[in-house]
């Protein structure tokens, strides 16, 4: 680490149109070295920066950390925290490192990173991404940030300066409606993937949550579905964990539909391990076409097939379960019942995420209101 005690001197030096705010300092070796620690187009703001650094060595809180790169200090963050990470946590942030870190990040040091180029960084990610895929790729680097000024590895918090490029949310989820949810109901019959979009529709499951539905999750005699589980696919390996929040755990109450349906598949695994056809030695109620768990993507790929083969609309997996939670409040259901059914950690996420739908049920509630009053 570059500390206060072995700083020589501070200076601005101009370097062709720029001016840099340079530090003089004994290296760890006892040899004399220079580095650059900010670059100004112009004399007046560089003098400026110049006066701020030499107050902060005179106050000790100057401090710089070691050539460490950026992605290599993302790395260490990684590795730092991995043991309270879940597994898909960690496969996540390698991901996003493969893909965004390093390609944007490639080869730049900690200490020389600036706010424009944070700021850069975060612009692109909202520029490219969905609302909430950037704000969670931008979190990764926020946190590791705010670890490096936690630790006075940077002289300060460079998010605190970035500002949030301003986008819309994602448009509306693409729902089905009443005679689109019938018609999809019909072509469903007898498919291998009726049971898994059935529970999505009625119950409002999310795909891992209907992915690791287990038999005794089922309660035939009170006609319930206990949630308390998911199933994660991580570098092809099936198994099961706690969902994210205590919120997701819940036990819903069934359509009847829904329960012979279950009954019949029941009936029919129980038959086929019989033959020794599958082996489901993870009790799960859906299988996929291959008679195994399902793995990530198998139910998308599947349910869009088989929506452009029947001429059904094709929306996305997830939008079957926006479908669930606009059709349960069209029909009046009240939004704290909606929430706990959905599984949100906060009423307040299903108020936000169906504001849409309170705009329209408010409008219909003025127009019968006023049909009812003067006409």
């Amino acid at each position: 680490m570059l500390n206060n005690y072995n700083i020589k001197s501070t200076f601005v030096r101009k370097r062709g149109e720029n001016y840099n705010v340079i530090i003089e300092y004994i290296d760890e070796e006892g040899k004399l070295k220079q580095k650059s620690i900010a670059k100004y187009s112009n004399r007046k703001e560089a003098d400026k920066r110049l006066i701020d650094l030499k107050s902060s060595i005179n106050n000790n809180k100057f401090i710089i950390s070691k050539d460490i790169t950026v992605v290599d200090r993302c790395y260490k963050y990684i590795e730092d925290n991995k043991q309270d990470w879940s597994p898909h946590t960690i496969l996540t942030r390698e991901k996003q490192m493969k893909y965004n870190i390093i390609p944007f990040f490639k080869d730049v040091k900690l200490s020389d990173l600036t706010v424009y180029q944070v700021q850069m960084f975060c612009n692109y990610l909202y520029n490219n991404f969905t609302t909430e895929s950037a704000k969670n790729r931008y979190s990764f680097l926020r946190a590791v940030l705010r670890d490096c000024y936690r630790l006075r590895e940077i002289q300060e918090n460079l998010c605190d300066f970035v500002k949030t490029p301003k986008k819309k949310s994602q448009t509306v989820a693409d729902v089905y409606t009443k005679e689109e949810l019938l018609e999809l109901f019909d072509k469903l019959k007898g498919q291998y993937i009726e049971l898994p979009i059935l529970l999505i529709v009625l119950l409002g499951l999310r795909k891992s949550e209907c992915y690791g539905l287990t038999w005794d999750n089922i309660d035939f005699e009170n006609n319930t579905v206990e949630i308390e589980k998911i199933l994660v696919d991580i570098n092809k390996k099936v198994f099961f964990k706690e969902p994210k929040t205590e919120g997701s755990k819940r036990t819903l109450s069934v359509p009847m539909e829904l329960i012979e349906k279950l009954k019949k598949e029941k009936l029919w695994q129980n038959e086929m391990k019989l033959k020794r056809l599958i082996t489901n030695d993870m009790n799960l109620v859906c299988l996929n076409k291959k008679l195994e768990p399902y793995k990530e993507l198998d139910l998308n790929r599947y349910f869009n097939k088989f929506c452009k083969e029947n001429n059904i609309k094709q929306i996305r997996i997830h939008d079957l379960r926006h479908t669930n939670a606009t059709l349960m409040l069209l029909s009046g259901t009240d939004m704290k019942t909606v929430s706990n059914r959905l599984g949100h950690a906060d009423i307040k996420i299903t108020m936000n995420r169906y504001s849409h739908v309170l705009e329209e049920m408010d409008r219909k509630a003025s127009d019968n209101l006023s049909k009812l009053l003067f006409k």
